[in-house]
């Protein structure tokens, strides 16, 4: 290196440096290259006046921790699958005593 900082040495490949060439224009209508805003929809305006009411943004971050929550079947997955059987045979126990008691009322 010199003093002033450039680089002595040859750079260690001799590729050429080839410059591009322009693009074509494009065949493209102009509404297609530079189309017009979407049109708001019925859905985007009633979304839009209701983020305007007082507290929504406080209901919405609510919502999106209620949303981003751990679940319980996640959180304890084990326990959550003994209490589905439990519960499952309790339901299926019960269908079977009801289809007992409507052949047994003739």
């Amino acid at each position: 290196m010199t003093s002033d900082g450039t680089p002595t040495e040859r750079p260690a490949t001799e590729e050429k440096i080839h410059l591009r060439t322009p693009r074509p224009a494009s065949t493209l209508p102009a509404w297609m290259l530079d189309p017009p805003p979407p049109r708001r929809t019925l859905g985007g305006r009633i979304a839009q006046a209701f983020a305007a009411l007082p507290g929504a943004d406080r209901l919405r971050r609510r919502w999106w921790a209620w949303q981003d929550r751990e679940r319980l079947y996640q959180r304890y997955p084990t326990a959550f699958k003994l209490v589905a059987m439990v519960v499952s045979w309790v339901l299926v126990m019960a269908l079977v005593l009801l289809v007992y008691a409507l052949y047994g009322q003739s």
